[in-house]
């Protein structure tokens, strides 16, 4: 595990913040390419993925801090529960649309793809920091311990963040190719919402509680 990267005088690079933020930059240039291709402006990406991590941290944290009567800070790190970031960042993605008169059917298709290759490079930070989101003990020959991860343990589990992240690759490779196929308002987005709810449904069975 490598929860921190390296250090310069008082600031640290987290491994889990390095991959918070590329989950936000790598699906902002697939989100651009797929705005040019409906006609609109690409550089309305990065406001629509600002929009999606800030409001998706945010209702995290909130979620979180509700869940464990105020236990951990705001502003903090850890404590995210994502079905809080979902609700979150789907409000603030849908004030921007809005606010830019973008069809918000069609800016859910956009980001539907993206979602699922946002949350795949986000669980490569869960990995790299052993946070914790790792799964119960297994004698399968891929199991592996987090001795030295932020929620340590030699207990030989399943490394569930990487069942996640090449699952949700997966989705997100089905869902590029078929965004010309399922072209109608919402529904490469609700696509989505079926493979990746089916993902968090099958991945409960072997995650640690």
């Amino acid at each position: 595990m490598i929860p921190d990267l390296f250090s310069v005088g008082p600031f640290t690079l987290h491994s889990f913040g390095l991959m918070a933020a590329l989950a936000l930059i790598v699906p902002g240039y697939f989100a651009g390419r797929d705005l040019l291709r409906r006609g609109y402006d690409p550089t309305l990406s990065w406001e629509i993925l600002i929009a999606a991590g800030i409001g998706g941290f945010f209702g995290a944290k909130i979620d979180y801090l509700l869940q464990n009567d105020g236990d951990g800070g705001l502003f903090s790190g850890t404590g995210l529960v994502w079905y809080g970031g979902v609700i979150g960042g789907t409000i603030a993605v849908i004030a921007v649309a809005l606010w830019r008169k973008l069809p918000i059917g069609i800016v859910a298709n956009v980001v539907g793809p993206c979602l699922a290759l946002g949350y795949a490079i986000g669980r490569i930070g869960c990995q790299l920091s052993g946070d914790g989101d790792y799964g119960r003990a297994t004698s399968l020959p891929w199991g592996m311990s987090y001795p030295d991860g932020e929620v340590p343990t030699t207990e030989i589990v399943h490394p569930t963040p990487i069942y996640e992240t090449t699952a949700m690759l997966l989705v997100f490779f089905v869902l590029w190719r078929l965004r010309d196929r399922f072209n109608r308002p919402w529904q490469l987005f609700g696509l989505w919402a079926i493979l990746a709810g089916a993902e968090r449904f099958l991945v409960e069975f072997v995650r640690r509680h």
